[in-house]
């Protein structure tokens, strides 16, 4: 990126940290908070587009009511120099997506401390404040330098009520939300009353990747991946294919997430850190209902 840094009030400018299709992303020092930050600036030329105002606004506010160890932690929203942005914590580290691009894969015990740390901290979100991510992605994962796990970019996310009259209430929405390798079938149905399921197949397809160094359906464009995580008579390869040293229970693990019928998937996520703990200790689990299509297959 060669654009200046921005001049903004109460901020020292460091460095340029990364940039996305909306924003960009800033190291800098807050005079105010007496340490560094990241910066995230929505691009000038989105300031126009009341429905990217908002949707970045609604990311930090979201961000905002979380307090958690495991979720990057917005310290305010502010609008100067023409420019919306907010400071957030600033992770001293990277993302999963970027290390999978240098190494194969990451090995099983990595996998489920990873899904251990995001299942803690998304079972807060959601008990708390009835929040689902909606985009869980290797990119969206992080890990600073003292090695803790850290989730970041809500920017899809949405606060849903988790009483049924209050979801049909809502009514529909036709919009997709999510990343077309990671989706969950029900995202990609658009049904507004998603929950943290939608999360805990997502994670899944994430581990999938970063375990076996290969999304769930490669070599398909947006539209087949999506369509793919909806038909039963589609699945992924056992990751062993790619990894032979993962364990039979990390893979029956991934495979109770990633039911397609989230009435049959893995019902929260206290039930998903409980079932890392027992691969961790050698636990093998009687095999699934073949009656309820996975997005992967064992055997």
């Amino acid at each position: 990126m060669n654009a200046a840094p921005p001049i903004l009030p109460g901020l020292d400018i460091v460095a340029c940290a990364g940039e996305g299709g909306m924003s960009t992303v800033w190291k800098a020092y807050s005079h105010r908070l007496g340490m560094f930050v990241a910066v995230k600036i929505l691009k000038p030329e989105l300031m126009s587009n009341s429905e990217d105002v908002e949707l970045f606004v609604g990311e930090a506010e979201t961000m905002k009511k979380i307090d958690h160890p495991g979720i990057v932690k917005c310290y305010g929203l502010a609008n100067a120099q023409g420019l919306w942005y907010y400071t957030m914590e600033f992770v001293d580290g990277y993302n999963f997506g970027s290390l999978l691009q240098r190494k194969q894969h990451l090995s099983e015990d990595d996998c489920l401390g990873i899904c251990e740390s995001v299942s803690v901290a998304l079972d807060y979100a959601w008990n708390t404040q009835g929040i689902v991510h909606c985009d869980i992605k290797p990119d969206n994962i992080m890990i600073n330098t003292s090695g803790e796990v850290k989730i970041t970019d809500l920017g899809l996310s949405r606060i849903f009520a988790q009483t049924a009259a209050d979801q049909t209430a809502a009514g529909a929405s036709d919009q997709v939300l999510g990343t077309p390798a990671y989706i969950s079938p029900e995202q990609v149905f658009g049904d507004v009353q998603i929950d943290c399921r939608a999360d805990i197949y997502s994670l899944a397809a994430s581990l999938y990747h970063l375990s076996t160094g290969r999304v769930l359906f490669p070599g398909r464009d947006s539209s087949e991946m999506m369509r793919a995580h909806c038909d039963n008579a589609v699945s992924a390869a056992d990751p062993r294919t790619y990894n032979p040293g993962l364990s039979l229970g990390f893979c029956q693990l991934l495979e109770a997430m990633l039911v397609k019928d989230r009435s049959a998937r893995i019902q929260s996520w206290k039930d998903v850190y409980a079932m890392c703990r027992d691969v961790e200790s050698g636990v093998q689990f009687m095999m699934r209902d073949t009656a309820f299509p996975s997005s992967m297959k064992i055997g």
